[in-house]
């Protein structure tokens, strides 16, 4: 290019300097907009390729090719789940050979009732294609009808769609790239690898129950991340402006409650926690037992239970413990989730100290804002941890609330226990070897 050209380009640059930096900016945008568009097409087209080769293996003639059905909330992620999931995620379980039977929710709620009607013969697996929240209306829909039919057996996948995916960030690792993840727990369902998966129940009032993933958080934190969205006009500065506007009102912003738990330990942990009404179903005798004589061993047998369970409640009562707590967080989650060198599962209830520091406070919700899916304090000052085998809290105020795997629930008391290994999930490889 002549000298002169050069000359004029730079005069031109350097009196429309405005003009030449917003085009700079917005060529710079482009490029990075086309090449991640391009990385994301070839991520996948080679997750779609590895499922190909499994939609290529021959099957027997009387088999049949798995069948597995989607729940998808097309209202996830600003409603653009379905958009998403039809890019990414449809393509590599279609190529797989797999069978799909996608249902779309239409409003909250709508998940419980189709799991109440769900037959373990019509389906090989069941997919949650969403966020969090849909992901626990599918959990608590399934345990809650897993009395009348055996559903714990049906392997669950998740498809993450939505604004928070906390779990399946746990599961599968956090990845910033949405599209590896999403590819990767796809494809998690195509090579059916699956793993045991411990349940949080929550008992209320009238006896009904939430089945989690993850636990219950209450407290100034999480009353401060339900706030934010009110912040909305502060664009991406409202998640740091709303620790900021806690500690301006009242102060501290602690939650009063009373906990009454038992102290979990190595023997109780692993004692079989079975109702005792599903021990006697177990032993159910017919007429051939009874021309064998055997109706009397059933009633010895039932009588052991009784007072094996009478023995281990009696056991249980040495390790109650009551204490009423003023707190700035509470909560209980799994241990299994938050330090996998315990010797053993429980439930972990946390307790953060009553008057923190207002400075205190703010770095740890900002050190959240970065780290949204870390179940640990980023400083352990002030917060008591115990294993605990069974928890009951009641919160001494009014109108407070507690976040449960990302959804929030009216603070009423409530009985948490851990349940082992109750449900199956797809995962990786790698994680099954880890189990």
């Amino acid at each position: 290019m002549p000298m002169g050209s050069l000359v004029k380009i730079a005069k031109t640059l350097r009196t429309h300097w405005k003009k030449s930096t917003l085009a700079a900016c917005l060529t710079i945008y482009g490029c990075n907009y086309m090449r991640n568009r391009h990385r994301d097409n070839l991520l996948r087209r080679h997750y779609c390729q590895e499922a190909l080769k499994y939609g290529r293996e021959n099957i027997a003639l009387h088999q049949r090719p798995r069948r597995v059905t989607v729940f998808l909330n097309p209202a996830a992620n600003k409603g653009r789940a379905k958009k998403i999931f039809e890019k990414t995620a449809a393509p590599i379980l279609y190529l797989a050979g797999i069978e799909i039977n996608l249902v779309a929710t239409e409003y909250e709620g709508q998940l419980k009732k189709y799991m109440a009607v769900l037959d373990p013969k019509d389906t090989d697996a069941v997919v949650i294609a969403g966020g969090g929240g849909t992901l626990l209306e599918a959990v608590t829909g399934l345990l809650r009808q897993n009395k009348e039919r055996n559903l714990t057996s049906i392997p669950i996948g998740i498809i993450p769609l939505g604004g928070k995916n906390r779990f399946s960030k746990l599961w599968f690792g956090e990845d910033s790239d949405e599209v590896k993840t999403m590819a990767e727990a796809a494809f998690a369902v195509v090579q059916a690898v699956t793993k045991k998966v411990d349940v949080i129940k929550f008992v209320g009032e009238e006896d009904k129950c939430i089945y989690s993933l993850i636990g219950l958080e209450a407290g100034a934190y999480r009353d401060a991340e339900d706030r934010k969205s009110k912040y909305w006009y502060f664009g991406p500065l409202k998640s740091y402006w709303t620790y900021l506007r806690t500690v301006m009102s009242k102060w501290p912003a602690t939650i009063e409650a009373s906990v009454n738990y038992i102290e979990a330990t190595e023997t109780n942990m692993k004692e079989e926690e079975e109702d005792l009404n599903v021990l006697i179903s177990k032993q159910r005798w017919n007429f051939v037992d009874f021309l064998l004589g055997r109706k009397k061993k059933f009633k010895v047998q039932e009588q052991e239970n009784k007072e094996k369970l009478e023995e281990q409640e009696r056991e249980e009562e040495n390790h109650r413990v009551t204490q009423d707590v003023s707190t700035i967080e509470l909560t209980v989650t799994n241990s299994a989730l938050v330090n996998t060198n315990t010797p053993f599962q429980a439930l972990q209830l946390s307790i953060g100290p009553s008057e923190p520091k207002k400075f205190e406070f703010i770095s740890e919700g900002w050190s959240r804002v970065k780290k949204p899916n870390n179940l640990t304090p980023t400083t352990s000052e002030g917060y008591n941890s115990v294993l605990v085998k069974k928890i009951h809290l009641e919160v001494n105020e009014k109108d407070k609330w507690y976040n449960i795997d990302g959804e929030s629930f009216e603070a009423m008391p409530v009985d948490i226990s851990l349940l082992k290994k109750k449900l199956t999930m797809f995962c990786r490889p790698d994680q099954a070897v880890n189990t």
